[in-house]
C-alpha cells in the first residue's frame, strides 16, 4: 500500500510555472523532499495512534498487557520512492503492506480453522481450560447441573480445574453457533488511517515547505 504525493492541484500558478522550469533531476529531488515530509507526518500519527482526522484509533478488542501499541514496527518499514513525476510513501505488496492497507481502510478479515491453527498454533486440548475460556463461558451464561437437577453458574476456578481446553472450546462453540459448525468467520477491523496528509499538512507542503525546498534545489 502506497500514498502517492501529487500537490500540483494545490499550487498557485506561480509555483506551477516554477515547477515547469526545473530539470528532471531537480523535480525528483523536490519530490523526495516533500515525500520525506509526508513520511514524517505519517510516522507521527503512528506513534500518536491517531487517524488523518486527528481522532484516536479504536482500541484492540482484547487489550495487550502493558498497553502495547497497535502497528508496532510499521513506522520503520515505511518506504519512499520518488521520480520527476512525484513521490510515493508506503509499503510494497508484502505482508506489511497488506496489514497497513487493512488498517488504513478498515478491511474485515476472513478466518477459518486452518488459518487460525497456522498463525496461532494448535491448542493442547488435554490441558486445563484457560482463564480466558472460563471468562468466555461465564459471559455466554454457561451453567452446570448439580445434585437434584439444579443448575448453577460455575466459578472460573471450577472451570479451570474441572474442564480441559478441548471441552471448554467445544462447549463455547456449541453455545455461540447453536450447534452449527462454521467453516469460516469474519472479524471486523476498525479503520485506523495514518498514511497520507490532512488539510493542514497539505497547506504546509504547498507553501512553506515547497518554497524552502525549491530555493535549496535552485541554489545547487
Amino acid at each position: 500500500m502506497r500514498a502517492t504525493l501529487d500537490i500540483s492541484g494545490h499550487l498557485t500558478l506561480r509555483r506551477q510555472l516554477q515547477l515547469l522550469t526545473l530539470k528532471p533531476a531537480q523535480r525528483r529531488r523536490l519530490a523526495a523532499t516533500l515525500g520525506r515530509k509526508v513520511r514524517v507526518y505519517s510516522r507521527k500519527r503512528l506513534r500518536a495512534q491517531k487517524d488523518l482526522r486527528g481522532r484516536t484509533w479504536a482500541p484492540r478488542t482484547k487489550p495487550r498487557k502493558g498497553g502495547r501499541k497497535l502497528l508496532r514496527g510499521m513506522s520503520k518499514r515505511m518506504g519512499l520512492h520518488s521520480d520527476p513525476r512525484g513521490a510515493e510513501v508506503g509499503y510494497g505488496a508484502n505482508v506489511t503492506g497488506k496489514i497497513a492497507y487493512a488498517h488504513q481502510h478498515g478491511v474485515p478479515e476472513t478466518w477459518n480453522a486452518a488459518k487460525a491453527h497456522k498463525l496461532r498454533g494448535r491448542p493442547d486440548y488435554e490441558a486445563p481450560a484457560t482463564r480466558r475460556q472460563a471468562r468466555a463461558l461465564k459471559r455466554e451464561g454457561y451453567v452446570v447441573r448439580r445434585k437434584g437437577g439444579k443448575k448453577k453458574k460455575p466459578t472460573m476456578r471450577w472451570i479451570t480445574e474441572q474442564m480441559t481446553q478441548g471441552q471448554a472450546g467445544l462447549i463455547l462453540k456449541q453455545m455461540r453457533e447453536g450447534g452449527q459448525s462454521k467453516k469460516s468467520w469474519v472479524i471486523p477491523l476498525p479503520e485506523r488511517s495514518f498514511l497520507g496528509v490532512d488539510g493542514r499538512e497539505i497547506e504546509a507542503l504547498t507553501n512553506t515547505i515547497f518554497d524552502e525546498a525549491l530555493q535549496r534545489i535552485q541554489r545547487v
